[in-house]
């Protein structure tokens, strides 16, 4: 019944009178999203699904990038790795760097998309280029060497507000890049990531 109402109220506050502003009308889809996102975030994924699958069939990038997700293990749509990338990949076109990244993974993996590295790097690089830090991380690990490769990308992400990215380059040598590095940065990334093998993002 819960769902059914969330359903019926997505739909009305979708049909947007015309006296509405388009700015409001994105503002209200924006809100919406971001209702679904702590539905999914709370394993709620019928209540998700029924807020996010309506804007990302009008094209939300966000809601388009979540109902990729939800193809995956959550029991509401077909486990179907190729529909999630089909998903993230409209998304991704739509500017969403989340997808971006997603979509890299579905080359890296070969699950959803033939296995292809520069396709992968393609959207790895895509996603860096608009902000996003996982993405950037990521590129600075193909530097083995930890050269100078590794210290652009790091400090890009450093750059984008990653904690770890400023403990990362402390600890191959690279100090003088982070004067803004505090000891609480470091106890958070070797107690949160390194240690309890937390999210790289948790200590931002």
């Amino acid at each position: 019944m819960v769902v059914k109402i969330i359903f019926m109220l997505t739909f009305a506050l979708l049909l947007v009178p015309s006296s509405v502003s388009a700015f409001e009308a994105t503002l209200e889809q924006d809100q919406l999203v971001e209702q679904g996102v702590a539905f999914y975030n709370d394993n709620e994924f019928e209540k998700a699904k029924a807020i996010l699958l309506p804007l990302a069939e009008i094209g939300h990038p966000k809601a388009m990038n979540i109902v990729g997700l939800m193809h995956n293990n959550t029991g509401v749509f077909p486990n179907d790795p190729r529909i999630a990338c089909d998903w993230y990949e409209k998304a991704a076109n739509a500017g969403y760097p989340s997808a971006m990244y997603n979509m890299s993974n579905c080359y890296n993996d070969g699950i959803g998309r033939p296995k292809d590295p520069e396709t992968d790097k393609h959207w790895l690089l895509k996603a860096a280029d608009n902000g996003y830090t996982p993405a950037m991380i990521i590129l600075s690990s193909l530097d083995k060497s930890e050269g100078e490769e590794y210290r652009y990308w790091m400090n890009m992400a450093r750059e984008h507000g990653s904690v770890y990215a400023k403990v990362s380059l402390y600890l191959q040598g690279y100090a003088h890049d982070v004067p803004d590095l505090y000891i609480q940065d470091k106890v958070c990334v070797y107690v949160r990531i390194i240690i309890l093998g937390g999210d790289k993002r948790v200590c931002d």
